[in-house]
């Protein structure tokens, strides 16, 4: 890819520095720190958990321990739905695989019936992010072909910075038309609606510092293509000897062509 998860999300991060919460982008690992309940009569600490990067989704979790080092991971507040049990002396990773707890998360002593919180708060998961990049990554490639050889593109090795910088923008821009693609043109800010362009005049940017660019794109792309010497397409008199040099004029019967002008009349004034 030409661009990282992490450019991005660096990019989306724009939408919180304006303040606007009803447009933030929030991927696989957004979600709440874990929180000890009030009631809780041990010293333990859940400092962090780890969510999949294949997960989206605004969903309660509580661990409620059932010894001093055992516990049950719950999805939902009402304990309905167990996602698997762990000790804090091994890694544990959730039935559904969505989260993943450490040992190194874990610190003091828990108690029988202590409970710890946690919210996930994502609207797009990093895996579906990554294919967006690919897919602007495509997008980037038809319109460099145009100029550079296929040959050339995609890049293997080190990608130009302007082509990273136009694939976050045209990443973002497809990551957020799709999260939010209910709002009509009006209702999406005026910074997203440019990012696409903004990406288009960086490729057009890098377009500029290759040599020969435009020559490639005019030898692919001629302007005039004929199956047919033109003389020969309709009917004109071939001629030796133009412009006073010397030789014979030759007159080729060539089948008058119709459908090339009905009205033409050679010869005539």
């Amino acid at each position: 890819m030409y661009c990282t998860l992490d450019d991005i999300k660096r990019l989306l991060r724009v939408l919180e520095n304006a303040g606007d919460t009803q447009y933030k982008i929030r991927l696989s690992s957004s979600h709440d720190l874990p929180q000890a309940y009030s009631g809780n009569t041990g010293t333990g600490v859940l400092i962090d958990v780890e969510i999949s990067s294949d997960y989206a989704g605004g969903e309660f979790w509580k661990a409620k321990f059932t010894s001093g080092t055992a516990f049950t991971l719950y999805r939902g507040e009402d304990e309905n739905s167990p996602d698997g049990s762990g000790t804090i002396s091994s890694n544990f990773i959730s039935t559904s695989g969505i989260v993943t707890i450490s040992t190194a998360q874990w610190s003091g002593t828990p108690i029988t019936g202590d409970q710890f919180k946690f919210r996930t708060t994502s609207n797009m998961s990093d895996d579906d992010a990554e294919y967006f990049i690919e897919d602007a990554d495509d997008m980037i490639n038809g319109l460099l072909t145009k100029f550079i050889s296929s040959t050339y593109v995609p890049f293997t090795g080190v990608v130009p910075n302007l082509i990273k910088k136009a694939s976050m923008y045209y990443a973002s821009n497809l990551i957020f038309s799709s999260i939010f693609s209910t709002l009509n043109t009006e209702q999406i800010p005026t910074i997203i609606r440019g990012w696409f362009n903004f990406g288009k005049n960086l490729i057009n940017i890098y377009l500029e510092t290759i040599g020969g660019a435009n020559i490639f794109k005019y030898s692919t792309y001629a302007r005039y293509v004929s199956r047919k010497p033109l003389f020969d397409k309709i009917g004109v008199s071939e001629a030796a000897g133009v412009l006073g040099l010397y030789g014979e004029i030759d007159v080729q019967n060539v089948e008058y062509d119709e459908d090339f002008n009905s009205k033409e009349q050679i010869g005539s004034s």
